[in-house]
């Protein structure tokens, strides 16, 4: 199988470890892939960054547009892939780095596996800072992933690496909403009766980057201070937004992640007051949106 993936992924002021993303997926050793990246109107020299990286590739595509939300970003580029004739997308972040030979593993996948209609990719967090709540994140990120192949009705992981008829098939992004955008492709294939996978056989590594308690709560209350965007625009939207919440989540108990807990207590405990925080903040700042909409 040699049919064409676009690899998508958005940037705004990436500038500091873009590089790292864009060089591990244009020096994939699959024969048919484009890189498809939209910047999101950054104020950094993160376009310079780009065109000099892809300098000497064919196969790369910026698309330069005006600030604004970052699922409308990846709206144009997924836009731009489809008009290219791609057969696959494969959409990520701006602060992953793609294992080697992951492409090649992923469309041999999909050609054993026909009846996959995505697949979520492994993340392997890491981060350069050794405070403690960077450490809780890149814990957190790796409980979350220790999931195992099958993905569970109530999993908050995005499907990243989709056949295009399969996507097609969810609606794609919608970008009129802002919070979580990315997981409602996988919940509404899943509810269609779509099959999804995790690949286990591969992987990509995921940079947490300088965490802090107040850097995570102020981020995740702008997406909650919105989030009712999603939720009223998805059927059902509250109820499953519920069941996907933090300490709802069934990874968190599974035996492997249990024994991780008792291996690492401080980090859980910093983990699970992390969730406690964001869940005050995000249960204040929904019925906030609530209340100003009457």
């Amino acid at each position: 199988m040699n049919e064409k993936v676009s690899i998508i992924f958005s940037t705004y002021n990436s500038s500091e470890y873009v590089q790292s993303c864009l060089k591990s997926c244009l020096e994939q050793d699959y024969d048919n892939f484009d890189v498809i990246v939209s910047d999101d109107g950054s104020t950094d020299n993160t376009i310079e960054v780009l065109n000099k990286t892809a300098s000497v590739y064919d196969n790369f595509y910026l698309i330069p547009l005006p600030h604004g939300e970052r699922g409308i970003a990846r709206a144009k580029a997924i836009e731009k892939a489809k008009k290219l004739g791609t057969k696959f997308l494969f959409i990520i972040d701006s602060d992953m780095v793609l294992k080697e030979h992951l492409l090649k593993e992923v469309i041999t996948y999909f050609s054993d596996h026909p009846e996959v209609g995505a697949l979520v990719i492994p993340e392997i967090a890491y981060s350069d800072y050794n405070n403690f709540y960077s450490k809780v994140k890149v814990f957190e990120r790796n409980t979350i992933n220790n999931a195992g192949e099958n993905l569970g009705k109530n999993s908050i992981e995005a499907a990243r690496f989709w056949r295009i008829d399969a996507y097609n098939s969810t609606g794609g992004i919608n970008i009129n909403q802002i919070a979580f955008e990315e997981t409602q492709p996988t919940i509404r294939f899943i509810e269609k009766g779509g099959l999804i996978k995790r690949a286990q056989f591969t992987g990509m590594y995921h940079n947490e980057k300088h965490v802090t308690l107040k850097n995570i709560i102020a981020k995740k209350r702008y997406y909650f201070s919105v989030m009712d965007k999603t939720l009223s625009t998805e059927e059902g939207g509250f109820l499953k937004a519920l069941q996907r919440w933090y300490f709802f989540r069934p990874v968190l108990y599974r035996k492997d992640n249990l024994k991780r807990y008792i291996k690492h207590p401080l980090l859980t405990i910093g983990m699970f007051y992390m969730y406690l925080c964001l869940s005050i903040i995000g249960v204040y700042e929904i019925l906030c949106s609530k209340f100003k909409k009457k």
